[in-house]
């Protein structure tokens, strides 16, 4: 007789919460923790799903049985169904993409940034590492003023720093804010001592450097039209990770 044993590998990757978005590892500076809802769907050369597995909210992930060839690794909200197309790669909702990376932590990320994994080889032995990064961008917090007597003609009102304020959620570091658009109801914005008008103000808004909260180390100040009216600032934060 002549027995021919055949065998499966495993593959296994970790999905990590990556706020600073540089080489694809757990940069929290605490323990890794993802949102549930996740899938590690393996895919074929064909495009076909061959098997899944759901993502711990831990960030591990484990795809047994699987023979040899190439394949990827697409993360997604949907779990794919055996046999079927992939289904399109995505996180759970609040959440972007940072990295894919196959190999050890901290030593890599691969473009392009769309949640699957570049392609690699299974032979004989387990596979280890094929990880990804995924992070909470950060929130710009809305505030309101008390409610002060406007100042009329061409006085300008500095408005506290302190009433820009920002979240990062995973961890990351605020570096900047950006006032996006003119603010309504304001003759002019002054933000580290230049002026700005509605004619003049950039398209693409004025980005600004902020401390760890949020808060802009820059003097914002504005000109509101004369009269009872409310002056409101657009602005978005930016961490670390971009």
């Amino acid at each position: 007789t002549v027995s021919v044993p055949f065998t499966t590998v495993t593959i296994v990757g970790s999905v990590f919460n990556d706020p600073n978005a540089g080489n694809v590892d757990n940069s929290t500076g605490s323990a890794n923790l993802v949102p549930s809802g996740m899938y590690a769907n393996l895919i074929d050369n064909n495009g076909k799903v061959v098997t899944t597995a759901t993502v711990g909210t831990n960030g591990a992930y484990t795809l047994g049985s699987v023979n040899g060839g190439n394949y990827t690794v697409v993360l997604s909200t949907t779990q794919g169904t055996i046999g079927n197309n992939a289904p399109a790669a995505s996180v759970t909702s609040g959440y972007i993409n940072t990295g894919e990376f196959n190999g050890t932590p901290n030593t890599g990320n691969t473009a392009p940034i769309d949640g699957a994994s570049a392609i690699f080889t299974v032979s004989t032995a387990n596979v280890t590492n094929i990880n990804f990064g995924i992070q909470q961008p950060p929130t710009a917090v809305t505030g309101t003023l008390a409610s002060q007597v406007n100042p009329g003609g061409t006085t300008s009102v500095t408005i506290p720093s302190s009433n820009f304020d920002g979240n990062d959620l995973s961890g990351g570091t605020i570096v900047s804010i950006k006032i996006t658009t003119f603010p309504t109801n304001t003759t002019t914005i002054t933000i580290n001592g230049t002026p700005y008008n509605s004619g003049n103000f950039p398209v693409g808004g004025v980005t600004i450097p902020a401390d760890v909260n949020g808060n802009p180390t820059q003097t914002i100040a504005i000109d509101p039209i004369d009269g009872a009216v409310t002056s409101v600032i657009t602005y978005t934060a930016t961490d670390n990770g971009g």
